[in-house]
């Protein structure tokens, strides 16, 4: 509710042709005063927490309800190459895009950063959230083995859908294998094998 009292000011001081009690004055001119000082408070407000149109927009995890979403998009990581000069683990952050890509040079062991449900990120309310990314891996020619752990997420476990390979080999450069990771609660780390596709 804003705080802008022209109701305040009295619109019919001063009166022509008479004299006129300064005090009506003082009050128009602290009502008018205030009012600008609630309006400059407002402006600010409105600057600092509206959603923009031509910015990108963070809601620091606050709610939007009754949104009905057309034509939208899923963040795309691009392509992270990963050889030898990179060392393990390497993370798999949902802060960077629900789409995340990455060419394997050498085998890879991932960890998990920032879902909803982890407890690391204190002062959030994520444990009624899910957070999900799906991982485009491609090799480099050389059979590749791509491993997942949960060191950095606070999960205790990986749960894996009963078709998901025992070992996850990349090795075409061309045709992308897909996975599919989610995450709801404090404790594990769910994983979907969604196959090789031709490309």
């Amino acid at each position: 509710m804003s705080n802008i009292n022209f109701l305040g000011i009295n619109e019919n001081f001063p009166v022509a042709g008479q004299d006129n009690d300064t005090q009506v004055f003082r009050d128009n001119f602290d009502t008018i005063k205030s009012s600008l000082r609630a309006a400059q408070q407002e402006v600010i407000d409105l600057e600092n927490n509206k959603a923009s149109l031509d910015e990108d927009n963070d809601f620091n995890f606050n709610k939007i309800t009754k949104a009905v979403l057309q034509n939208n998009y899923i963040q795309k990581n691009p392509q992270q190459v990963i050889d030898g000069t990179i060392g393990d683990p390497i993370t798999i952050d949902y802060a960077s895009g629900g789409y995340q890509i990455f060419k394997l040079g050498r085998n890879v062991t991932f960890d998990f950063l920032n879902f909803p449900g982890d407890p690391n990120l204190l002062g959030n309310d994520l444990l009624s959230a899910v957070g999900k990314v799906t991982l485009e891996l491609y090799g480099d020619g050389t059979p590749r083995i791509a491993n997942f752990i949960t060191s950095g997420s606070g999960a205790d476990n990986i749960k894996k859908d009963s078709g998901f390979p025992g070992t996850v080999t990349v090795t075409s450069a061309d045709d992308p294998i897909l996975i599919e990771v989610w995450r709801h609660d404090t404790e594990n780390i769910y994983m979907r094998y969604l196959g090789q596709f031709t490309i």
